[in-house]
């Protein structure tokens, strides 16, 4: 169990590593264009189709399994907390389940309209120039798949019993016990 969890936290980091380069590479593209169009009176072609296909879709999308492994997604316990404890292991089992079909679903979802777009060519024009937009829409089934394999991690953890299943994968630092002298 040990090994799977290693590994869905690898992959969940490396995705969350290209939206924080995401995230730095927008804010110095952004910057860049302001830059050129103060001092130069210029602007760099394709910064609002780059931010909006590409920059802001991974920052949306890449980090939702590192949300998940973090227990960082949005829960309302009304009545789990008043569950005895078979209970909560069960309720958490249907509720990865479903999302997992979720996950799946918008995964498969999103890699037929990648291929389709692929498969057209899909570009944006700005100013008479065609810039290649389909290579984005790859990011959203990357981004649920991710998703997905880490709610099947948490099912497969339900079944074998393992604590990890309902606690975060990763936790905070703040969370972390602080050594006091």
């Amino acid at each position: 169990m040990e090994n799977l969890i290693r590994l869905d936290l690898i992959l969940t980091r490396f995705m969350a590593f290209f939206a924080a380069v995401a995230v730095i590479g927008m804010m110095l593209l952004v910057a860049s264009d302001a830059i050129a169009r103060q001092v130069f009176s210029a602007r760099i072609p394709f910064v609002s189709v780059i931010v909006a296909n590409y920059f802001m879709v991974a920052i949306s999308f890449l980090p939702l399994a590192l949300a998940e492994a973090q227990d960082r997604h949005i829960s309302v316990d009304l009545v789990y907390g008043h569950l005895r404890a078979g209970a909560q292991r069960v309720v958490t089992l249907l509720i990865h389940v479903l999302a997992a079909l979720t996950s799946a679903g918008l995964c498969w979802t999103m890699w037929d309209e990648a291929m389709r777009r692929f498969n057209s060519g899909s570009v944006a024009v700005e100013d008479g120039v065609s810039m290649a937009i389909w290579q984005g829409y790859f990011l959203l089934p990357a981004g649920f798949g991710m998703l997905a394999l880490t709610y099947i991690l948490r099912i497969i953890l339900g079944i074998a019993g393992a604590d990890e299943a309902r606690a975060p994968l990763i936790v905070d630092a703040e969370d972390l016990p602080s050594e006091t002298n």
